[in-house]
């Protein structure tokens, strides 16, 4: 009996320590990145990115648009994209077999007549069915609309069939449902022309437009959801790009960008392979991931793959996640969906790991390598497996007297304290307001919430998520690393409300 008291203690402080480490980590993660959201909320006021909207100098960027089961949402985003403040892009959607009219919305809310486009070659995808094209009735900063119809592939199979008829020089991976603020592209290809040479990729920051008003594809008026599960996965979301993208972009050990929205450069994309299905054939590809390897974390693994391709050929590159919120999207508003879509981010967080597993504590790999891959693993790929070890200890320790019930809720209060310190922190550094001057009365922020009372709300709402969504959460996670294990590759796809043009009532007597 005593040999298990002194293992079960001895697994009592390998836990504290545990998340002591973690939490060390995300304060050092907050430090940073507040010191770079500072900086990029100053460049801003000094300098906007709109200014530079006629600047005919800018890439010409190709919007890639896979839409699958997308007609509730699919013409409202893309007259966000056909609004953007940005000299000279194109919009190339791809209709992944989808069993809704996805087809048929876009052929009747735009003027697309048949055409026969040439793809590149290089890139291998499921067979297209048909191509159509739009020039016609389009803002003259629109060079083109491209429609591709195909079959179901997955996502990251549509973005490789869009970016093969595409001719810009930077694609951006996105989502069908998502909305882009005006000066999206602006902003992002800002940072590229800052390192035009090195810069590969650029990310922002994602919002979520749950209980927002929503007019004519344009975020109008920010607001919390009325539900409770909304207001949590805004916490999280700031949590995730706020504090830990932004932070790991500093040291170019950022491992994901968004997949609602992402630039890349589109030659270094076919050099890498394109991104991972079952149909791809590149060799770069093959040799990192073995063929027919594909993954439901395409935007984590393309990320990755050109984390290690640089390194790997010598080549200076930079991969940048901006803590810009100039993307929306919707998110789940159902339990049930919301855990299906954590346990496929989480069984493709495995893929992605295991695919990769090779750059993993190999100095060749630098930051890569000996930092960022295994920080996933240990602190995100680990974490829900090791929580549900830590609750069962909990109770052993109880069991077995190996702690007093004192010291057991210190050590609860200890792990909910911290926490709710990084969630409160994440909260006050996407809401706090930069200013040029000291006397200067306008600023701006990441996400302008007009009420204080909202940003308390988060705050409150990142304190009750220690007790019950959090465990809700691990739980499904397991369910995902079990389907990885099983080998599963479905997607689960949640069904979208679609954006509200009013606001719901519910909505407005939160406020």
């Amino acid at each position: 009996m005593g040999a298990i008291v002194w293992v079960i203690r001895l697994l009592d402080l390998l836990i504290v320590g545990y998340v002591t480490g973690f939490f060390l980590i995300n304060l050092r993660f907050l430090v940073t990145a507040h010191r770079r959201v500072r900086r990029e909320l100053m460049a801003e006021l000094v300098r906007p990115a709109a200014l530079s909207a006629d600047d005919a100098f800018l890439p010409v960027v190709s919007l890639l648009v896979p839409a699958y089961n997308e007609e509730v949402t699919i013409v409202e985003s893309l007259q966000s994209q056909l609004r953007l403040a940005y000299p000279a892009y194109e919009i190339v959607i791809c209709n992944d077999g989808s069993k809704d009219r996805t087809v048929d919305v876009l052929l009747g809310a735009f003027p697309f007549v048949p055409v026969e486009l040439e793809a590149a070659e290089g890139i291998a995808t499921a067979p297209v069915r048909g191509t159509w094209e739009c020039r016609e009735g389009l803002p003259p900063s629109v060079k083109r609309m491209v429609l591709i119809d195909k079959e179901n592939g997955g996502k990251a199979d549509a973005l490789n069939a869009s970016a093969s008829v595409a001719s810009g020089d930077f694609v951006t991976s996105m989502d069908a449902d998502s909305l882009l603020v005006p000066d999206a592209l602006l902003i992002a290809v800002r940072k590229v022309m800052e390192s035009p040479s090195d810069t590969v990729a650029v990310g922002v920051q994602v919002g979520l437009t749950n209980g927002s008003l929503i007019r004519d594809g344009r975020v109008e008026e920010l607001r919390l959801p009325a539900s409770a599960i909304g207001q949590f996965q805004i916490v999280e979301y700031m949590r995730s790009f706020a504090k830990g993208r932004t932070a790991l972009s500093e040291d170019n050990a950022v491992l994901i960008l968004s997949g609602v929205f992402a630039l890349i450069r589109r030659d270094v994309l076919f050099e890498v392979g394109g991104f991972l299905t079952r149909h791809v054939r590149s060799r770069i590809a093959i040799e990192y991931c073995s063929e027919g390897a594909h993954t439901v974390c395409e935007d984590m693994e393309i990320v990755v793959r050109l984390h290690r391709y640089l390194l790997d050929k010598r080549r200076p590159g930079k991969i940048v996640c901006l803590p810009f919120v100039v993307a929306w999207t919707e998110a789940p508003e159902s339990y049930r969906d919301l855990g299906k879509q954590r346990a496929r981010w989480y069984r493709g967080l495995w893929e992605v790991l295991n695919y990769h597993r090779a750059v993993i504590f190999r100095p060749a790999f630098r930051q890569i390598g000996l930092f960022a891959v295994p920080y996933q693993i240990a602190f995100e790929a680990l974490a829900p497996p090791l929580e549900c070890m830590g609750y069962l200890l909990l109770v052993l320790t109880l069991v077995f007297g190996a702690l007093s019930v004192q010291a057991l809720l210190a050590f609860l209060a200890l792990a909910m304290a911290m926490n709710f310190c990084l969630s409160t922190l994440s909260v006050a550094l996407c809401t706090f307001s930069a200013r040029a001057t000291r006397r200067h009365t306008g600023g701006t922020s990441l996400i302008g919430y007009e009420r204080t009372s909202d940003a308390l709300r988060l705050v409150l709402m990142g304190l009750l998520s220690n007790v019950g969504y959090r465990q809700y959460l691990v739980l499904w996670q397991l369910r995902g690393l079990y389907d990885f294990l099983k080998g599963k590759k479905g997607w689960d796809k949640f069904g979208r409300k679609g954006f509200a043009q009013t606001a719901a009532p519910a909505a407005s007597q939160a406020r």
